[in-house]
């Protein structure tokens, strides 16, 4: 509809503009170039106004003309890009399958099509490292750092390259680059990441996590727990004390709950006799996370202490993390101390009937001696030798790891929160609640042996020789009296920590040399 408006426009004004021309009675007349003239105005304006026209249409005629061979051109152009782009797209379906023929093959129909190298570049990097020629692959990724758009991408290509051939220095200078580059690229960050731990460049490493948490690749939290662990690692191979102390407190404020950190600043305190202090990072420290190596030093601590104000300052202790498995040890430690059997096996009735540990068996064994004597004791020994040692790292009371343990202690902290991965077997029951109560029962009542049974004359004489009546049994009645030292530490420690002394402890229950 517009259009036939547009067109009654057009014949309107043509129309009119002749029909203006035509009812012009004037003359012009005049002399240009040697020839006179004389004719209707009308006439002489519209011939004017034709030509006038006639030479602008003729004018963009020439101009088209003109241009032509530069159309040509750019269609041409257009036509080997559109095949090129063409190319470069099927190169790359093929590289993602796999078909390094094929991504070749298309790679140098791209090359031959496009006029910006950098496209075909990556796929022919691709193509190369597809059909195992590493080094026209290496020369890709080399030419594409000349480049700033392709750049990353090339870095990224000799990195895992590197990688690849386990030249890890190479590596390690493609991935700070990369980082460099773009400090916000996650990529860059794990790799630099990955190979500083792998270095145990606890330092280094931890500046990368602090550039990585400004541009948001890792969130704050774990952020934090990465830097407090890396922190940690540096302050275990501190030589300087002062300097090791500085760094463990600084990695506490950034991750409360790391437990290495909490006892290697307490065992420095310790050893600096400030007593006050190491208390409260290890009370700290446990109600953050409780663990083990906690509870050692804290009883060490206190070791010259009487056993009542031990006993105090352990239950003080399980107080500040009180629904823990390790609150119900220490609970049931303190009663030991202050011979109060009874509360000792309330406190950890509930805890052995859960789990089999070998901390809870020996601390049972103690109590159960300490109400019937040291008969009881010995079948909690033998649970404490069958338990499986705690798997947790610094269970035995320190945290000696290798540089490959730091690294992987590291990663689990930082991406779980946890000292190391759950175990792969399910845990190990503990004694069923019947059998607890059948072992802490009352024994029965000795019957009265008939005269025809044993002569006393053989009694007398067995007892005049400090034997037993049962000569079967003699060093099995005997174990039970002397084991009680295989099972305390000098520090007064009843915790069994390695598969050694448990075995000692079960071989001594059974009167076994």
């Amino acid at each position: 509809m517009i259009r036939i408006l547009q067109f009654l426009l057009v014949i309107i004004l043509v129309t009119g503009t002749i029909t203006f021309f035509a009812s012009l009675n004037s003359r012009i007349s005049g002399e240009a170039f040697g020839y006179q003239f004389d004719g209707p105005s009308g006439l002489i304006l519209g011939g004017l106004v034709l030509l006038f026209l006639a030479a602008i249409y003729l004018t963009h005629k020439i101009k088209d003309i003109l241009a032509l061979p530069a159309k040509i051109k750019a269609k041409d152009a257009a036509t080997r890009r559109e095949r090129g782009i063409a190319a470069l797209t099927r190169g790359l379906e093929a590289a993602a399958a796999g078909d390094g023929e094929d991504a070749a093959h298309h790679a140098r129909v791209a090359r031959r099509n496009l006029d910006n190298v950098a496209l075909t570049r990556l796929l022919t990097a691709q193509a190369a490292q597809l059909s195992g020629d590493n080094a026209t692959a290496k020369e890709s990724y080399s030419a594409m750092l000349a480049a700033p758009e392709t750049e990353f991408i090339g870095l990224k290509g000799l990195y895992a390259q590197a990688i690849a051939a386990g030249d890890t220095a190479a590596a390690k200078g493609y991935a700070e680059r990369a980082f460099r580059l773009r400090p916000n690229a996650a990529w860059a960050f794990q790799s630099v990441f990955d190979l500083g731990l792998d270095r145990g460049a606890w330092n280094e490493t931890r500046e990368a996590v602090i550039q990585a948490q400004k541009n948001k690749v890792i969130d704050d939290a774990r952020a934090n727990r990465a830097r407090g662990a890396l922190l940690t690692a540096d302050a275990y191979a501190e030589s300087d004390p002062a300097a090791a102390m500085t760094e463990a407190e600084a990695a506490l404020k950034l991750a409360p709950d790391f437990t290495p950190a909490s006892a290697l600043a307490a065992r420095i305190a310790m050893d600096e006799g400030k007593t006050g202090k190491a208390a409260k990072l290890l009370e700290t420290g446990f109600a953050a996370s409780a663990h083990p190596a906690l509870i050692k030093l804290y009883d060490r601590l206190y070791k010259d202490e009487t056993p009542e104000k031990r006993a105090h300052k352990l239950r003080k202790l399980a107080e500040k993390n009180p629904t823990s498995d390790e609150a119900a040890l220490l609970k049931a430690r303190a009663a030991t101390l202050v011979e109060d059997w009874q509360g000792a096996v309330d406190a950890l009735q509930a805890h052995v009937t859960k789990t089999a540990n070998p901390a809870a068996f020996s601390l049972m064994a103690k109590a159960a001696a300490g109400l019937k004597g040291e008969a009881a004791a010995q079948v909690w020994y033998e649970h404490a030798a069958a338990a499986p040692r705690d798997p947790r790292p610094g269970a035995d009371g320190a945290f000696h790891l290798t540089r490959e343990g730091w690294a992987r202690l590291i990663r689990e902290f930082m991406d779980f929160a946890r000292l190391s991965p759950p175990p792969i077997e399910e845990a190990t029951e503990g004694v069923p609640a019947e059998e607890v109560q059948l072992l802490l029962a009352p024994p029965p009542a000795p019957e009265e042996p008939e005269e025809s049974e044993a002569p006393p004359e053989t009694t007398e004489e067995a007892l005049a020789e400090g034997g037993a009546p049962d000569a079967d049994k003699p060093e099995e009645a005997t174990a039970g009296e002397d084991d009680g030292s295989l099972h305390d530490d000098p520090e007064g420690d009843d915790h069994i920590h390695d598969d050694e002394e448990a075995e000692r402890a079960a071989n001594a229950a059974r009167g076994v040399s």
